[in-house]
């Protein structure tokens, strides 16, 4: 049952989002809200699938409305692909205030980076500037994939909450 329900998600966030580990974050999100909800959740295959649709793309607005609100976080959740939606895009053209910038969010982003704990700075670094697959973080941390998926999801999540803060 909880793979159908993944497998709802997964294509709806799809829909809504280009990265694939992204895409996978959301559906893990969505089951554990769903987890969490069990015991006041219906057993109604109908509701629980409309449950399920309108919650993968609550989560999947509320992460892109968050990407648009502050600059730094487009940077961190930069994709290969262009992105079509109405996503507002970073200037290309180089001027001094752009650099400041620049300079600016990459300061903030070391700065909470240095605050998390050692062994979530490292699984982010693995995954974002070494780009190794969840395989290749778990062969080498001795864990699954599973569990290196939900460390970078618990690493993102305070990552953002620390750039926040430090954007207040």
């Amino acid at each position: 049952m909880a793979e159908r329900f993944r497998h709802l998600a997964m294509t709806k966030a799809s829909q809504l989002l280009q990265d694939a580990d992204e895409v996978e974050d959301v559906a893990q999100e969505v089951l554990l809200k769903m987890w969490e909800r069990h015991d006041s959740l219906e057993n109604d295959a109908k509701r629980l699938n409309a449950y399920v649709d309108t919650l993968t793309k609550n989560i999947c607005l509320d992460r892109k409305k968050v990407k648009r609100r502050h600059p730094i976080l487009r940077l961190l959740w930069r994709h290969d692909e262009e992105e079509t939606d109405s996503e507002v895009q970073i200037s290309s053209f180089d001027t001094p205030q752009r650099r400041m910038e620049e300079l600016e969010a990459s300061d903030i982003y070391l700065r909470a980076m240095n605050r998390l704990p050692y062994h979530w700075r490292t699984i982010l670094q693995m995954r974002s500037e070494e780009e190794m697959s969840y395989a290749e973080i778990a062969s080498l941390l001795g864990t699954t994939e599973s569990s290196a998926r939900g460390t970078l999801s618990k690493a993102k999540a305070k990552l953002l909450e620390l750039i926040k803060k430090e954007l207040r």
